[in-house]
């Protein structure tokens, strides 16, 4: 690393920063990294860094030569649950540890999980996972307030949190820093000068997870064309993977029956990072609905970024902080409940209004470089 910037080492544990692939968590890592690039020498580990998205002054670099990646160091983060191994590597070297991650109560919900005959052994090593990342992280990153809350409270269960905590911040400042779901300068810079490519009037954004219930949204569809709005919608990202395979194919199944298939479609193909702005911006709104659950309950959505950044709105479920989050800011329609009737409704009412613009004013409230601000004052005088 450089001799005038302290060493920061991202491990992006299994997700990709690749331009195809890209998205959640990964984009997160990405776009954190860029920011923190401005005051630190900034390298993030990935299994291939290959056409990696633009990460600024930040290095993608494989993770195969941890080792020295590790020693060249001075603070390394971890995301989600952390592979156990290098965590207690980067302990064991008295690096400092910052950690993003949540109690893993989302993998309950995996089908893949719940089908392995040792599921609740798998899961029991999955908290034990989080409850030493608990132990040896010297600061934490939350991405809502409510993220904020249940770890604090679980920092408290972990022997954490002393009455000298306290004494020292009363909010926790130099523990915990709370960072909402945004994005960096670069992206803002993108989706302000990118042209708008309308791919379909409404889409799903993410991930097609037990939790969701994406099949409202065909039969919304298939409601609004009964009624005589003929909108389509498209799943940007319909791969099969294990945890999604059931679900895409029970969609298609619906979308075959229902005869929409031209008015609902399914991107399996690649899409590029940068593509993916002219195509969110000429969307009506975006749509994530889910169940009720602890899930919902106790985060804020990933996805809740395209909305900020691009100024397209959501169409939500009322389950939960991420339609309390995107209310406060003026870019939720928020379901009086979750029924594809109270979808269609939505639908049509979005059909006929005109598609908005980038809001100026979210554009400094969840840019990285104004809320990393406080949490980077803390590293570097750590780091001292």
């Amino acid at each position: 690393m450089t001799a005038t910037k302290a060493g920061l080492l991202l491990d992006a544990g299994s997700y990709t920063l690749a331009e195809t692939g890209v998205g959640g968590i990964g984009l997160r890592v990405a776009e954190l990294a860029e920011t923190l690039a401005g005051r630190f020498a900034v390298r993030v580990a990935v299994d291939d860094p290959s056409d990696a998205i633009a990460t600024g002054d930040a290095q993608v670099v494989p993770r195969d030569d941890w080792a020295r990646l590790l020693a060249e160091s001075h603070a390394v983060f971890f995301f989600d649950l952390p592979d156990r191994a290098r965590l207690e590597e980067a302990a064991s070297a008295r690096r400092v540890v910052v950690s993003e991650n949540a109690a893993p109560i989302e993998q309950l919900e995996y089908p893949s999980l719940r089908a392995d005959p040792d599921a609740a052994g798998k899961h029991a090593g999955m908290v034990a996972a989080y409850r030493r990342q608990l132990e040896v992280s010297h600061h934490f990153l939350a991405r809502s307030h409510v993220e904020r809350a249940t770890l604090v409270a679980n920092l408290c269960l972990a022997g954490r949190l002393t009455p000298a905590d306290l004494g020292r911040s009363r909010t926790l400042d130099h523990l915990v820093s709370l960072v909402p779901i945004g994005f960096g300068a670069g992206a803002l810079k993108a989706a302000t000068t990118s042209e708008a490519a309308p791919a379909a009037d409404f889409l799903w954004t993410g991930g097609l997870w037990a939790y969701f219930a994406p099949e409202l949204l065909v039969e919304a569809v298939a409601l609004c064309h009964g009624n005589g709005v003929p909108v389509t919608a498209e799943f940007l990202y319909a791969r099969p993977e294990p945890d999604n395979a059931a679900i895409l194919s029970g969609l298609r199944d619906r979308v075959a029956a229902e005869g929409l298939r031209d008015a609902v479609r399914f991107r399996a193909g690649p899409l590029r990072h940068r593509e993916r702005d002219a195509v969110i911006k000429g969307a009506r709104a975006l749509v994530c609905v889910a169940r009720p659950g602890v899930e919902n309950q106790t985060c804020v959505r990933l996805r809740a970024r395209d909305s900020r950044l691009y100024g397209v709105p959501a169409i939500v479920d009322p389950h939960g902080p991420t339609a309390e989050e995107l209310r406060a800011d003026g870019l939720a329609h928020v379901l009086p409940e979750t029924t594809a009737e109270r979808l269609a409704d939505a639908l049509a009412t979005a059909a006929r209004r005109p598609r908005r613009p980038v809001p100026g004013d979210l554009g400094a409230r969840y840019r990285y470089d104004n809320t990393l601000e406080a949490f980077m004052t803390w590293l570097a005088v750590t780091l001292r």
